[in-house]
């Protein structure tokens, strides 16, 4: 499997795509190549088996984060890309997690 980050929101288009693209911008200031995409919430649970890491909006419910543990998909907040709190913490520890 490919490596690839989602990033989800409930409509895929607007917060997921701007935090989508921070991160993309940010792999590429650290010259980490990984495919990074945004997805609509409602899609989840068919986009989980494809991704690697999966980097949330709104808190997901208690089966999309028991399947993203079951698939070994790790999980983390998007919140940090748009407010700004904690996001160094954050970013290292999605980082930490490409080079699984």
């Amino acid at each position: 499997m490919s490596k690839r980050l989602i990033v989800a929101c409930g409509s895929g288009v607007a917060t997921s795509t701007t935090i989508a693209e921070k991160i993309k911008n940010k792999f590429e200031e650290d010259n980490i190549n990984y495919n990074v995409e945004a997805v609509d919430y409602k899609s989840i649970m068919s986009e989980l088996p494809n991704a690697t890491i999966y980097v949330y909006i709104a808190k997901p419910d208690s089966e999309v984060i028991e399947e993203a543990e079951r698939l070994g998909v790790d999980v983390f907040p998007g919140v940090p890309f748009l407010t700004g709190q904690g996001l160094d913490e954050n970013y290292e520890k999605i980082v930490d997690a490409t080079k699984k």
